[in-house]
């Protein structure tokens, strides 16, 4: 018999021993490494959803002892703190407040850290003296992940929800779903689920029945 589950929360771990550099992150990962030797005060870090951004600049900000925002929440308050993470360019609300805080790291010696799905230059940034310095921002890119990078994130995702999973069946799951880190984050909630409902092991007997039944 089946049970409503209610939805666990799980927090992402987020250390350098569970981050898989490979071909599609590691330019990013030297750059983001080479700090506080950075070419410039700021640096833009764009990468797809779910592409391991987050991972990779929550190791930064946790290395310089920066402060972490959405780029939502920003404020024209007076900053607080030297180095600063701003998440998700794509949805800042208020450019001036971003302005001000780019000019404020770099007139006090402090870091700015950008993440965002595009590059500067394809978003729609209406504060032009902003997106000037933007567009002049040193950018790294994280690429489409590869077999190892998705791999490995199936694996932390289990792992974040302390999930432990024989390597069959991340080696089933691998050519069964979308090439996102993304969709592999879903994937895996949708498991988790599945199996605390009806109480099943997560083995490739179970993952595969519920993909069937998903794709009936």
């Amino acid at each position: 018999m089946s049970q409503y589950t209610l939805p666990l929360p799980h927090q992402p771990v987020y250390t350098e021993e569970n981050f898989l550099i490979s071909p599609c992150n590691e330019a990013a990962w030297h750059l983001l490494h080479q700090w506080p030797h950075w070419p410039s005060h700021a640096l833009v870090l764009a990468g797809a959803s779910g592409s391991g951004k987050s991972h990779l600049s929550h190791l930064w900000a946790a290395r310089a002892g920066a402060t972490t925002i959405p780029a939502s929440a920003l404020t024209p308050a007076e900053p607080q703190g030297q180095h600063w993470l701003v998440e998700d360019l794509e949805r800042l609300r208020d450019p001036r407040a971003l302005f001000h805080l780019y000019n404020y790291t770099r007139e006090n010696g402090g870091s700015l850290l950008m993440t965002a799905n595009l590059p500067p230059a394809q978003l729609a940034i209406p504060l032009p003296d902003l997106s000037s310095r933007l567009l002049a921002t040193p950018l790294a890119t994280i690429s489409a992940a590869d077999d190892a990078v998705l791999a490995a994130a199936m694996r932390k995702q289990f792992a974040d929800r302390q999930l432990k999973v024989e390597e069959e069946v991340i080696t089933y799951l691998l050519p069964r779903t979308e090439r996102s880190l993304a969709q592999i984050q879903s994937l895996v909630t949708r498991i988790d689920e599945a199996a605390l409902e009806h109480h099943k092991n997560i083995t490739v007997p179970f993952v595969r029945k519920l993909l069937e039944k998903d794709l009936a």
